[in-house]
């Protein structure tokens, strides 16, 4: 229960603070109810605040999953573009720092995953899942296809399409996520980066020695 006090406080903190209250508690609740399951009742509990703050700041439950993807999708947007920066300016360095991007703490949890997951099951049903998603996605993997399209050159893998090869680089990460949700006890994260890796080994050897 909380304090009067903390209530209070929660009741006079500016509009945008509340509002990623209710992101956040909406992500906790799909993470360990699924859609179905939540209720607006969950995200108001969770955060602590009234319906009528939701009503405030969303047109429905639906502007809220919306805000909550576009806020997974962000934060990732912004995570793997971190690491591309920082890398050094070399083809398999930012190839690399991408796929590592993937897997780092802040990003790869169980209950962002199970989120993620959630929302990709929707998007057939609910095609503006997929354009917030595409949103900060596409340009994540047009920079894959491009780093690819210059190790092949570089490296003489005439054997490799560009296209094909991007695909294939992006399903590895995609494919580690889902294991990590099925089987956490497999593996973890740092394991499954490992992988990846390795996978970047295998179409670049030149490139990633092992």
């Amino acid at each position: 229960m909380e304090t009067h006090e903390l209530q209070k406080k929660r009741r006079t903190e500016p509009p945008e603070v509340r509002r990623l209250q209710l992101i956040m508690a909406a992500i906790d609740s799909i993470s360990k109810r699924g859609f179905s399951d939540t209720t607006l009742k969950h995200v108001t509990e969770t955060a602590n605040l009234s319906h009528g703050v939701v009503n405030y700041h969303f047109d429905s439950k639906e502007a809220l999953y919306d805000a909550a993807l576009g806020f997974l999708a962000q934060e990732h947007y912004e995570n793997w573009l971190k690491y591309y920066e920082a890398a050094e300016p070399t083809a398999a360095h930012r190839l690399a720092a991408i796929i590592q991007a993937d897997f780092d703490k802040s990003i790869c949890t169980h209950k962002r995953l199970a989120v993620w997951f959630a929302f990709w099951g929707q998007a057939k049903y609910r095609p503006n899942y997929l354009k917030i998603h595409n949103k900060y996605d596409n340009e994540r993997y047009d920079r894959i296809l491009h780093l690819c399209g210059e190790l092949i050159a570089d490296g003489g893998y005439d054997d490799l399409d560009p296209e094909k090869t991007a695909r294939a680089v992006e399903a590895m990460s995609d494919g580690a996520w889902l294991s990590l949700i099925l089987y956490p006890k497999v593996a973890d994260r740092r394991e499954f980066r490992d992988v990846c890796m390795l996978s970047l080994s295998r179409f670049f050897p030149k490139h990633f020695p092992v």
